[in-house]
């Protein structure tokens, strides 16, 4: 019985158990394909293939408006990423006539490898567009979502940013699953008041430090260190000092319309608000000026203007 040593399949029936696959990065290649899909002559991906074939064989080469992705038969081609690298950049900054600045390109080897069925549960691949699973969140390339697919598009930028924002046509809805609660936690500079009444929160940053009246409508649960003007008479309410962290001298200041009458509640049973009258959990402002409430560093709203409840 003969005995196989070497070779197998691999060799003799399919090509691509020699291939090694590359994407060339850095510009927009898409000028190498007119509208009816057929190579444009002199184009820079046609000038990088010549060169290419002086030491290799290429079997498949794919060149879009974010990179160039080729596959060259390794065992008989002389490149690597390197070198392939080092051939491109050579060519200068104005490259076919696309005019592509090579100079910053960069060709990367980049593993042909699909994960579909590697694990419990796995039945499908997200498809990208022509870029491997290493480069995902690589420093230097924003992310954007394919249009009319479900993949991802990696694309260079000047500054690095790996994964920018995407924009969404309307709000985000967050909810909290089943009897959670959902917790807004606000950072340097921010605060955030909630709606009861339109079921909303408001993210506010005071990093400019304006000194602006926020408005808010009746119902509104307020923030430390924001000064608010409640829009129409009706109920605002303080926010919980408890395990808040406030620190004694922080305020909250409100105003109103004139004629409008605003009554301010505590935020937790546990809270007072401190009048010259005695300690209350509400009070009525229907001045004309502003109330300033200040936190005393305990429990302890000091009322400076407004009425007893």
């Amino acid at each position: 019985m003969v005995q196989r040593i070497h070779g197998g399949v691999f060799n003799d029936q399919m090509i691509t158990g020699s291939l090694k696959h590359f994407v060339l990065e850095g510009a927009d290649f898409s000028g190498a394909v007119d509208q009816f899909g057929q190579p444009v002559p002199g184009s820079a991906a046609e000038i990088i293939f010549t060169n290419i074939s002086e030491d290799g064989f290429i079997d498949i080469m794919n060149p879009n408006s974010y990179n160039i992705s080729f596959a060259l038969e390794i065992n008989r081609s002389r490149w690597d990423g390197p070198s392939l690298t080092a051939m491109v950049q050579s060519l200068g900054t104005d490259v076919g006539v696309d005019h592509i600045n090579c100079s910053v390109c960069t060709v990367t080897a980049v593993p042909y490898i699909w994960n579909l069925g590697a694990g419990p549960g796995v039945t499908a691949f997200i498809q990208l567009s022509d870029v491997p699973s290493t480069y995902a969140g690589a420093a230097g390339y924003a992310v954007t979502v394919n249009p009319g697919s479900t993949g991802l598009i990696f694309t260079p930028i000047a500054v690095p940013d790996a994964f920018a924002h995407v924009a969404v046509p309307t709000q985000p809805t967050i909810n909290a699953l089943a009897s959670d609660t959902l917790t807004f936690i606000a950072g340097s500079n921010v605060s955030i008041t909630t709606n009861a009444l339109a079921k909303s929160v408001t993210i506010n940053s005071s990093a400019s430090g304006t000194s602006d009246y926020i408005p808010v409508p009746p119902g509104t649960s307020l923030s430390i260190s924001t000064r608010y003007f409640v829009t129409a008479s009706g109920t605002v309410t303080l926010p919980s000092s408890v395990g808040a962290g406030f620190t004694a001298g922080q305020s909250i200041i409100i105003a109103k319309p004139n004629l409008s009458t605003v009554i301010v509640n505590v935020g937790n049973i546990a809270d007072i608000i401190s009048t010259d009258l005695g300690n209350t959990d509400s009070v009525e402002f229907d001045a004309t000026q502003e109330i300033i409430l200040v936190f005393n560093g305990t429990n302890t709203w000091a009322l400076q203007i407004g009425s007893v409840v």
